[in-house]
């Protein structure tokens, strides 16, 4: 479960009744004088996920017996995300920002529980189905919200990302349907060695779609090869492990190199999302990549580069004395302080750290020539001290840039430079 969400414990069922009255009647008794719910009756599950977004979100919503009803946890996980990519591509100012839901739901609940957590979010919100687009305009504008969420009508046979033909966004997001057919969700059920948590209340148009979701996911990312630039990060929600091997093959097949992969975690349910981007802005590997060891095949390169050093004693302001020397000695480059946890940002508009390109300039008599013509796609690096009681560590993070190249051998070049300076002081 994502680290920001506030269920990471179980809620108090009776305090949570008392907070909205209508759960009332759905408790049950577990020893120990506590209390629960039956997580397999469909109107004590409507019932909760009312109660927690009423307490927690100050949000209210009708949740129809024949479609999905969306556990709040869960889709807490997915918002919260969403969240950190957009700081780490934007700063934890991020400002404005325009995203689409893609199927949103009866519940639309990723526009609203979004635009709760943050005043600067707006959505737009797609679907195919007519019972969910009543049910999702009625709750967004009993919730206030109609001045940022709009809620579109599509097609099935439409492009996916329609909504995006003549507008940028920030970020797209969906939670496709997860199967092929109705055999295959005949043959998960029986598969199944023990019964579901929970009761399932999806109706075919939000749970099956040709191909599953893999299928699904395929299209948006075609779509997003012709789009490209137009949004920021591409993301979605996947259910099936076998489904992340297939989207990142298409990532692949497709030369798509910046994207990245996470898990959330709700109890015994496992749901995974991968995210993707045209752009030159780079995520940390503590967004985009998981340490699960099946996965590792299917991650994406480091962006976030770690060299160790020995503990010295040293006290992280002298250490940064020293890290501020080596960057301010990388000709060409800016370096400016950023936030408490990340010190510094350096930002090279060319390579002039390595061996060859310091002979270029050396044995070249007019520098401005090849400034204009061996330029680089500027890199533009984060850097900052970890430390434990044994070693301390440079992290380097890659925030900006095409050339992964760059990147890589500036990283090298600053650690080698601190590395020669904190062994000759010992």
């Amino acid at each position: 479960m994502h680290p920001r969400n506030p269920y990471r414990a179980p809620p108090d069922f009776r305090e949570l009744a008392k907070a909205y009255s209508p759960l009332q009647p759905c408790l049950l008794d577990v020893p120990g004088g506590g209390a629960s719910i039956n997580f397999k009756d469909e109107l004590s599950q409507r019932r909760l996920t009312e109660a927690l977004l009423h307490r927690d979100f100050g949000l209210s919503l009708e949740l129809p017996e024949n479609r999905l009803c969306p556990p709040v946890p869960n889709r807490l996980n997915y918002v919260l995300w969403i969240q950190d990519i957009l700081r780490a591509s934007f700063g934890r100012r991020v400002g404005r920002v325009v995203g689409v839901d893609v199927g949103t739901g009866a519940s639309a609940i990723y526009p609203l529980l979004s635009c709760k957590l943050d005043a600067d979010w707006s959505f737009i919100a797609t679907d195919v189905d007519e019972v969910s687009l009543r049910y999702a305009r009625s709750n967004v504008e009993r919730n206030g919200l109609g001045d940022r969420i709009q809620i579109l009508a599509t097609t099935a046979e439409a492009p996916i990302f329609a909504a995006l033909r003549d507008r940028r966004v920030d970020f797209t997001m969906c939670n496709p349907p997860f199967y092929s057919s109705h055999q295959e969700v005949a043959a998960s059920a029986e598969a199944k060695e023990f019964e579901p948590n929970a009761v399932c209340t999806g109706a075919d148009v939000e749970m099956i779609t040709p191909g599953g979701e893999s299928a699904f996911v395929r299209r948006m990312v075609e779509e997003s090869v012709e789009l490209g630039e137009r949004c920021c990060w591409y993301t979605s929600m996947l259910g099936k492990l076998s489904s992340v091997t297939e989207v990142v093959a298409a990532f692949r097949e497709r030369e798509i190199e910046n994207y990245g992969i996470t898990e959330f975690i709700q109890g015994s349910t496992r749901r995974w999302a991968v995210v993707w981007s045209f752009s030159d802005l780079r995520l940390p590997d503590s967004t985009a990549r998981i340490t699960t060891p099946k996965l590792q095949s299917l991650m994406p390169p480091r962006n976030t580069l770690v060299q160790s050093f020995p503990s010295s004693g040293q006290r992280v302001e002298a250490l940064n004395d020293v890290l501020h020397g080596v960057l301010e000695s990388v000709d060409g480059a800016r370096v400016a302080s950023s936030e408490v946890d990340i010190p510094f940002i350096i930002t090279a508009t060319k390579n002039t750290w390595s061996r060859g390109a310091r002979r270029k300039n050396k044995n070249n008599p007019d520098p401005e020539v090849v400034l204009e013509e061996e330029s680089e796609p500027a890199v533009i690096c984060a850097l900052r001290w970890t430390e434990s009681s044994t070693e301390i560590c440079l992290e380097c993070q890659w925030v900006q840039g095409r050339d992964r190249s760059l990147f890589e051998g500036l990283s090298s070049h600053i650690s080698r430079k601190v590395a020669a300076i904190l062994n000759s002081s010992n």
